[in-house]
Protein backbone atom coordinates (compact mmCIF):
# COMPACT_ATOMS: atom_id res chain seq x y z
CA UNK A 1 0.00 0.00 0.00
CA UNK A 2 1.46 3.22 -0.90
CA UNK A 3 1.59 5.57 1.94
CA UNK A 4 1.87 9.52 1.45
CA UNK A 5 3.65 11.63 4.31
CA UNK A 6 3.50 15.39 3.91
CA UNK A 7 6.27 17.98 5.21
CA UNK A 8 5.39 21.30 6.51
CA UNK A 9 7.63 23.68 6.80
CA UNK A 10 7.95 25.02 10.52
CA UNK A 11 6.68 28.43 11.44
CA UNK A 12 9.61 30.96 11.44
CA UNK A 13 9.93 34.70 12.56
CA UNK A 14 12.02 38.01 11.63
CA UNK A 15 13.83 37.65 14.62
CA UNK A 16 15.22 34.08 13.76
CA UNK A 17 17.24 35.70 10.85
CA UNK A 18 20.37 38.19 10.65
CA UNK A 19 22.09 39.89 7.69
CA UNK A 20 24.76 38.00 6.62
CA UNK A 21 23.50 34.70 8.04
CA UNK A 22 24.21 31.45 5.87
CA UNK A 23 21.11 29.52 5.19
CA UNK A 24 21.11 25.20 5.43
CA UNK A 25 22.09 24.68 1.91
CA UNK A 26 20.21 21.28 0.73
CA UNK A 27 21.37 19.32 -1.94
CA UNK A 28 19.16 17.46 -4.61
CA UNK A 29 19.86 14.59 -7.32
CA UNK A 30 21.54 13.40 -9.35
CA UNK A 31 19.26 14.93 -11.47
CA UNK A 32 17.44 12.68 -13.96
CA UNK A 33 15.75 13.11 -17.58
CA UNK A 34 12.76 11.68 -15.41
CA UNK A 35 12.31 15.03 -13.33
CA UNK A 36 12.43 17.19 -16.85
CA UNK A 37 9.59 14.78 -18.61
CA UNK A 38 7.12 15.17 -15.53
CA UNK A 39 8.25 18.74 -15.42
CA UNK A 40 7.07 18.67 -19.42
CA UNK A 41 4.32 17.04 -18.10
CA UNK A 42 3.08 19.50 -15.59
CA UNK A 43 3.47 22.25 -17.83
CA UNK A 44 2.22 21.02 -21.27
CA UNK A 45 5.32 21.74 -22.65
CA UNK A 46 7.02 19.32 -24.88
CA UNK A 47 8.04 21.47 -28.04
CA UNK A 48 11.62 21.92 -26.29
CA UNK A 49 12.69 18.46 -27.49
CA UNK A 50 16.47 19.19 -26.20
CA UNK A 51 14.98 19.00 -22.60
CA UNK A 52 14.03 15.58 -23.49
CA UNK A 53 15.91 13.98 -26.36
CA UNK A 54 19.72 13.79 -26.44
CA UNK A 55 19.26 13.27 -30.06
CA UNK A 56 17.94 16.65 -30.57
CA UNK A 57 20.18 17.98 -27.86
CA UNK A 58 23.30 17.21 -29.37
CA UNK A 59 22.37 17.97 -33.10
CA UNK A 60 21.66 21.84 -31.31
CA UNK A 61 24.89 22.05 -30.67
CA UNK A 62 24.15 20.66 -26.80
CA UNK A 63 26.42 17.99 -24.87
CA UNK A 64 23.46 16.15 -24.19
CA UNK A 65 19.50 16.67 -22.50
CA UNK A 66 19.86 19.87 -20.40
CA UNK A 67 16.94 20.59 -17.30
CA UNK A 68 14.59 23.21 -18.03
CA UNK A 69 15.82 26.27 -16.45
CA UNK A 70 11.94 26.91 -15.23
CA UNK A 71 12.15 23.63 -13.37
CA UNK A 72 15.44 24.87 -11.61
CA UNK A 73 13.73 27.87 -10.65
CA UNK A 74 10.86 26.15 -9.22
CA UNK A 75 13.02 23.92 -7.11
CA UNK A 76 14.96 27.04 -5.75
CA UNK A 77 11.53 28.77 -5.37
CA UNK A 78 10.45 25.15 -2.78
CA UNK A 79 13.64 25.28 -1.05
CA UNK A 80 13.49 29.16 -0.12
CA UNK A 81 9.75 29.00 0.67
CA UNK A 82 11.26 25.73 3.21
CA UNK A 83 14.11 28.46 4.55
CA UNK A 84 11.46 30.93 5.34
CA UNK A 85 8.68 29.09 6.70
CA UNK A 86 5.05 28.33 6.73
CA UNK A 87 3.59 32.09 7.62
CA UNK A 88 6.25 34.08 5.60
CA UNK A 89 5.12 35.74 2.29
CA UNK A 90 7.22 35.63 -1.17
CA UNK A 91 6.87 39.44 -2.09
CA UNK A 92 9.47 39.20 -4.91
CA UNK A 93 11.55 36.53 -6.81
CA UNK A 94 13.90 36.45 -9.33
CA UNK A 95 16.90 34.19 -10.94
CA UNK A 96 18.63 33.78 -13.75
CA UNK A 97 19.25 30.52 -16.14
CA UNK A 98 23.92 30.86 -16.31
CA UNK A 99 24.81 27.46 -16.71
CA UNK A 100 22.91 24.30 -17.53
CA UNK A 101 21.91 21.33 -15.53
CA UNK A 102 22.54 18.24 -17.06
CA UNK A 103 21.45 14.56 -16.61
CA UNK A 104 23.29 13.08 -12.97
CA UNK A 105 24.51 16.38 -11.97
CA UNK A 106 23.89 17.61 -8.32
CA UNK A 107 22.11 20.51 -7.34
CA UNK A 108 23.65 22.32 -4.09
CA UNK A 109 20.80 24.97 -3.10
CA UNK A 110 22.73 27.81 -1.25
CA UNK A 111 21.21 30.99 0.51
CA UNK A 112 22.53 33.88 2.62
CA UNK A 113 20.36 36.48 4.44
CA UNK A 114 21.63 39.53 2.44
CA UNK A 115 19.21 42.39 4.54
CA UNK A 116 16.82 42.69 7.61
CA UNK A 117 14.84 45.60 7.35
CA UNK A 118 11.12 47.01 8.67
CA UNK A 119 9.20 49.51 6.46
CA UNK A 120 5.65 50.66 7.84
CA UNK A 121 5.18 48.20 10.80
CA UNK A 122 6.28 45.24 8.31
CA UNK A 123 9.41 42.67 8.62
CA UNK A 124 10.96 41.98 5.12
CA UNK A 125 14.30 39.40 4.59
CA UNK A 126 16.18 39.99 1.22
CA UNK A 127 17.67 36.62 0.21
CA UNK A 128 20.43 35.83 -1.98
CA UNK A 129 20.27 32.54 -3.28
CA UNK A 130 21.55 29.87 -6.18
CA UNK A 131 22.29 26.68 -7.82
CA UNK A 132 25.13 25.12 -7.89
CA UNK A 133 26.12 22.15 -9.71
CA UNK A 134 29.22 19.57 -8.62
CA UNK A 135 31.77 21.29 -10.71
CA UNK A 136 31.13 24.41 -8.11
CA UNK A 137 29.70 26.09 -11.48
CA UNK A 138 26.47 28.03 -10.00
CA UNK A 139 24.11 27.52 -13.09
CA UNK A 140 21.41 29.85 -11.33
CA UNK A 141 22.07 32.73 -9.20
CA UNK A 142 18.56 34.16 -7.63
CA UNK A 143 17.46 36.67 -5.00
CA UNK A 144 13.71 37.03 -3.02
CA UNK A 145 12.35 39.67 -0.83
CA UNK A 146 10.15 37.63 1.72
CA UNK A 147 7.76 38.97 4.61
CA UNK A 148 8.19 37.85 7.48
CA UNK A 149 5.71 36.96 10.88
CA UNK A 150 7.38 38.69 13.92
CA UNK A 151 7.36 37.16 16.77
CA UNK A 152 4.58 37.79 19.43
CA UNK A 153 2.79 39.62 16.76
CA UNK A 154 -1.03 39.02 16.58
CA UNK A 155 -0.77 36.40 19.43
Amino acid sequence: MLKVETREPPVRFFEDFREGQDLPSVTRGPMLVGHQVRWAGACDNYESEFHHDEYIAKAQGLPGIILSGPLMASWLLTIVKDWMGRDARLVRFADQNRGSTMPRDLAHFHGKVKRTYEDAGRAYIELECSITNQRGEVTTPGSALVEMPRRGAGA
